[in-house]
């Protein structure tokens, strides 16, 4: 908290990370969840709101949503310095490739389902992980370019949860030319695929699960789950 001479008001650092930044605000005590949202989309150029919150760890060490028509100090907010908050989806859309229309909102969503399938938050069988991480290899590399991509490259990327690492005893260059064979395939004989394209594959086959719950509009993080998501197998 720091105090602004020119308004002679009190004002409260708050930061906020999205799934690809880190944003710096500073607020006023009277400040609502609605204020603080509107700041947060307005800088990151998003225009489909509806999707997104932003979530907090309260006090008791559990992850929440922000409330929108509350101030934000009036809230089970920890009081640390800055306030820390995530940026991220809240609803899952019915039809992925209807209702994402920002290249924004289809990276932050992208990037959100592959955090969770990383992280096994979202169980994913090894074939279907596989294939979701050439689509990854895709939207970051372009068309597969035997020139270009030689062996190793995909040294340093993380793009299989590490459940699927243990299952099934390979190396680095095994699992690299595993993933390797659907993303050449993305790139020849078939035609080249967009990045949006590449983005969007990996939500329409977690979509395909979100279809089957019966509830219409789902949290996909800070809820109690009776059991983890399944992915469809390929």
């Amino acid at each position: 908290m720091y105090y602004n001479d020119v308004s002679s008001a009190f004002q409260i650092s708050v930061r906020v990370t999205t799934m690809d930044a880190e944003l710096e605000f500073a607020i006023q005590p009277n400040t609502t969840g609605k204020q603080l949202f509107d700041q947060v989309v307005k800088t990151i150029g998003l225009r489909e709101v509806w999707f997104f919150g932003l979530q907090y760890q309260d006090t008791k060490g559990f992850s929440t949503w922000l409330k929108l028509n509350k101030k934000v100090t009036a809230q089970d907010v920890r009081k640390e310095s800055p306030l820390l908050f995530k940026f991220r989806a809240k609803f899952y859309p019915e039809d992925v490739a209807e209702e994402l229309i920002q290249d924004i909102t289809q990276r932050l969503f992208f990037l959100q389902v592959k955090e969770a399938i990383l992280n096994d938050d979202i169980y994913c069988p090894p074939e279907t992980a596989v294939l979701l991480a050439s689509y990854a290899v895709q939207s970051k590399y372009g068309d597969f370019n035997k020139e270009v991509h030689k062996s190793g490259y995909l040294a340093s990327d993380k793009l299989l949860p590490q459940r699927v690492l243990e299952q099934h005893k390979l190396n680095k260059d095994q699992w690299e030319e595993r993933i390797q064979v659907p993303f050449s395939l993305l790139s020849h004989p078939l035609p080249s695929l967009t990045r949006n394209h590449a983005v969007l594959e990996p939500l329409q086959k977690s979509d395909h699960v979100q279809q089957q719950k019966k509830e219409r509009h789902l949290h996909i993080f800070g809820v109690a789950w009776e059991s983890k998501l399944v992915l469809g197998q390929i």
